[in-house]
């Protein structure tokens, strides 16, 4: 539950701390992102004191993932591979139906096009999809589908050779 506050010993209501603006190591400014995310993903929830308020580094190049004014959590100590950090296949994009960048490419070099977005939708629509606890971003993949199909059709619309 995103924005919540958590409640004190003496049972009144405490707000998340700060969130702060930019990644301490890339400089680049963070997403909000709920603390049950953080708590999902890192290795040790133990060391993801829920009272604080944490971002997502979408830098590619940095190994940052959440950061707060408490703590920064990189790549390492998250038990998924981060698919926007990746460089090297299999690049996670779906975490909660398991596809990544290779299975669309894949389907786009055999036969044109990927049913994977369809497939998804179908899940998502069936409620079956846990996006803030599986996806290092916390937020729904449809967005990352879509740009990695039309990447994925470009290289290949790229590789036929130019009709005369």
């Amino acid at each position: 539950m995103s924005g919540c506050c958590s409640t004190t010993k003496d049972g009144t209501c405490s707000p998340p701390t700060s969130m702060p603006e930019v990644c301490p190591s890339c400089g680049k400014k963070g997403k909000a992102v709920a603390v049950l995310t953080v708590k999902s993903l890192v290795r040790d929830h133990t060391r993801v004191p829920a009272s604080v308020a944490y971002s997502f580094c979408r830098t590619a190049d940095c190994e940052v993932v959440y950061f707060s004014d408490q703590a920064v959590f990189n790549k390492p100590d998250l038990k998924v591979r981060v698919g926007n950090k990746e460089t090297a296949d299999p690049i996670p994009l779906c975490y909660c139906f398991d596809y990544s960048r290779e299975d669309i490419r894949r389907d786009i070099e055999a036969n044109g096009k990927t049913s994977v977005q369809d497939e998804i939708k179908a899940e998502v629509q069936g409620g079956f999809c846990a996006c803030e606890v599986k996806n290092p971003s916390g937020t729904c993949c449809l967005g990352d589908i879509t740009r990695a199909i039309q990447e994925a059709k470009k290289r290949v619309a790229e590789t036929l050779p130019a009709s005369r």
